[in-house]
């Protein structure tokens, strides 16, 4: 994550001409006395092989002592401990320590009688000194890309944009690390970060990461560490996404289904199913779009000719109706049943309560892409099957 902004100033150097004339004119003008850099190829050239060092300098004096340790825990065999060999002693849970010194004093102290203790003193202190020095090195970057940002953007009237999507797809604690790391190392002057993020799940991944908080105020009921107040201490603007307007939906299943549907007329109902029946999140309606294409490819490579519109309903219910969805793959004559209930056809007084609530409660979406034709019933037992059971292979 700190190496975000590094990385986005090293494109910036590389591709914006513009931006490295205004650079290098700002420069120019600084200081006059020096020698001045000439505004062509050779001179763009030096000042990019200029930053580029100073932007690498920058990485390795965060990296300086991270490469001397890894994670692991210190671990000693002591019942294997003899004074034949200090190799004996330590288990190769400290060959990560580049430390060809601290054998020779190791060696030293193997003949001593307390030689474990001094041993095992001897590598603490070393772990400590590098802690240490990697905690100066995350000062040393921070005063580093600060002064960069200050020289490269700031100065010049300009602004530092970096881009984080998906932030929610990662796993909860590391999320909400990114989120600290952005607050703590790279709360700079000139750098803005836009965070592309489902609020849900990052306040979700705050309970995780702070459980033991939560554990120790159960007790009164109360989260201590509340995750909209945690998240407006970092977020400055919050802007909400709308969903998208069932228009927008509509003409982008219609720009794209005519590469899978031979008829406009085919193209035109599978758009108002899929429509009706999906989440309005772009990235959903693409998926489902996706999922949609394979499903008609297989039933046509298997020489059926199920209607598209049957398909597109069984794939708005699996993409979007998960827990329906696992019902029918266990049973796939409930997907008529399920239909049967929303139309209110005389044969659904035959079907189960349960299952007549399930529906009774469930989205109105679905309500309202199943009260649109065509209908399951016009398939026999066995085509609604081998439906089903061709789209089992995207679940």
């Amino acid at each position: 994550m700190l190496l975000c902004v590094v990385e986005a100033m090293r494109t910036l150097v590389q591709y914006d001409t513009n931006w490295l004339d205004a650079y290098i004119t700002h420069q120019n003008q600084r200081d006059p006395s020096m020698p001045q850099t000439a505004l062509d190829d050779h001179g763009r050239a030096q000042t990019r092989t200029s930053i580029g060092r100073r932007l690498d300098d920058l990485v390795d004096s965060l990296y300086r002592s991270v490469d001397r340790e890894e994670p692991g825990a210190i671990e000693f065999q002591w019942d294997k401990a003899g004074k034949l060999a200090v190799g004996t002693v330590i288990r190769a849970g400290f060959s990560y320590l580049r430390i060809p010194k601290m054998w020779e004093k190791a060696a030293e102290t193997a003949a001593e009688e307390d030689y474990g203790e001094k041993i095992f003193d001897l590598f603490q202190r070393e772990r400590t000194r590098i802690s240490r020095e990697q905690v100066q090195s995350l000062e040393q970057f921070h005063h580093g890309l600060t002064d960069l940002v200050k020289e490269l953007v700031t100065t010049l009237n300009r602004r530092l944009v970096i881009f984080i999507d998906d932030l929610d797809r990662c796993l909860p604690e590391q999320a909400i690390g990114v989120l600290e790391a952005i607050k703590v190392f790279l709360d700079i002057q000139g750098c803005v970060f836009v965070l592309g993020v489902d609020r849900e799940i990052i306040e979700r991944g705050i309970r995780v990461r702070y459980k033991e908080f939560a554990l120790a105020g159960a007790a009164a009921g109360v989260f201590p560490v509340a995750e909209r107040d945690y998240l407006e201490k970092i977020v400055q603007i919050p802007f909400a996404l709308p969903p998208l307007a069932p228009n927008t939906m509509s003409a982008f299943l219609c720009s794209r289904l005519p590469s899978v549907l031979d008829t406009e007329g085919d193209v035109a109902l599978v758009a108002a199913l899929m429509t009706a029946g999906l989440q309005r999140n772009p990235r959903k309606v693409k998926r489902s779009f996706n999922i949609f294409r394979l499903h008609m490819s297989l039933d046509r490579a298997h020489g059926r000719q199920t209607a598209a519109g049957l398909i597109a309903k069984l794939t708005v219910i699996q993409t979007s109706f998960a827990d329906l969805y696992e019902r029918i793959a266990r049973d796939p004559l409930v997907l008529r049943q399920v239909e049967q209930i929303v139309r209110g056809m005389p044969g659904a007084g035959a079907i189960g309560q349960e299952l007549r609530d399930a529906v009774g409660t469930s989205d109105p979406r679905l309500k309202e892409m199943l009260f649109l034709s065509p209908f399951f019933d016009t398939l026999s037992d066995d085509a609604l099957r081998d439906l089903v059971y061709q789209s089992r292979v995207t679940v």
